[in-house]
C-alpha cells in the first residue's frame, strides 16, 4: 500500500479564469511524483471556454500525463454533489481524492507524505485569508455548529478529502447539495473509518471570486441534506441501543 495509486476527481462548471493555474500546478506535481493514476476532470455543463482550454492542454502534454487526464461531459447540469458522485464511481485507483477545478487547491502544496494505511484523510484548510469576510464567518459558523449537533471534534467540513475507492459504497452517500463533504466526513465517524485529521492545507488566490454554494437552492438542498443525515443518525441509534 505504501505505493498506492490515487485518481483525482476534478468537476468544475465555468473556470475559464482558473483552470489554467490548476493545469500548471498539475504538470509541476508530474514532473515530481507518479502518484496520481488518473485525472477525471469532469465538465458540468460549461457555458465559457473551460473545456476547450482543458483539452487544448492535454494536447500539447507529453503521452504519459496526456493519458492521465481523462474528460467526462456531463450532458446536463448535475451540480458539484452529483458531479463529485459520478467522479467517484469512475474512479480506478485504490485511493481517491477530489480537488475543485477552480485552482484553489495545489497538489503540490499537500499531497506529498501520507499514510495510506488510512481510510480516510482529511486536508483541512489551514489559511483562508484569500476568502471574503462573509464567507469565512459563514464556514467557521458551519463547521462549529454542524460538528457539534453531531458530536465530532470541531474540524474544516469543506477541506479535501481522500478516501479508500472499495470505502465509498459503504458510506451510501445521498447528498445533492455541498453538504456532501460533511456527509463523508460525519459517517466516517460513525462507521468508525481510520480517520487522519491532521493534513491541511493553504487556499490560493482565484482570478475572479464566485461561490455557487450560496444561493437559495443551494441553501435549501443543504438543509434537506442535513435533515436526512439526522434521520440517518437516528436510525442507527435506534438500531444500536434499542432492539
Amino acid at each position: 500500500m505504501r505505493n498506492s495509486k490515487i485518481s483525482v476527481v476534478i468537476p468544475f462548471y465555468n473556470e475559464e479564469d482558473e483552470l489554467d493555474k490548476l493545469l500548471f500546478n498539475i504538470r509541476k506535481f508530474e514532473n515530481k511524483s507518479n502518484q496520481v493514476s488518473e485525472y477525471l476532470f469532469i465538465d458540468d455543463c460549461s457555458k465559457d471556454n473551460s473545456l476547450k482550454i482543458l483539452k487544448n492542454f492535454k494536447k500539447k502534454q507529453k503521452i504519459l500525463l496526456s493519458k492521465k487526464i481523462i474528460i467526462i461531459k456531463n450532458k446536463v447540469n448535475l451540480g458539484w454533489a452529483k458531479t463529485l458522485k459520478k467522479g467517484y464511481k469512475k474512479s480506478k485507483s485504490e485511493l481517491t481524492l477530489f480537488i475543485p477545478g477552480d485552482g484553489e487547491a495545489d497538489l503540490n502544496q499537500f499531497l506529498r507524505k501520507f499514510d495510506p494505511e488510512f481510510d480516510v484523510i482529511i486536508f483541512q484548510r489551514k489559511d483562508m485569508s484569500s476568502r471574503p469576510l462573509l464567507r469565512k464567518i459563514i464556514s467557521k459558523l458551519y463547521k462549529y455548529l454542524i460538528c457539534k449537533i453531531f458530536f465530532i471534534k470541531v474540524l474544516d467540513l469543506n477541506g479535501l478529502i481522500m478516501i479508500k475507492t472499495k470505502k465509498i459504497n459503504k458510506l451510501k452517500l445521498f447528498s445533492n447539495s455541498f453538504f456532501i463533504s460533511a456527509e463523508i466526513i460525519l459517517k466516517s465517524h460513525l462507521l468508525k473509518l481510520n480517520i487522519d485529521r491532521d493534513k491541511n492545507f493553504k487556499l490560493l488566490i482565484k482570478n475572479k471570486y464566485k461561490s455557487s454554494s450560496l444561493n437559495l437552492k443551494q441553501l435549501f438542498l443543504t438543509l434537506f441534506d442535513f435533515i436526512k443525515m439526522i434521520l440517518f443518525c437516528l436510525n442507527i441509534f435506534f438500531k444500536t441501543f434499542i432492539k
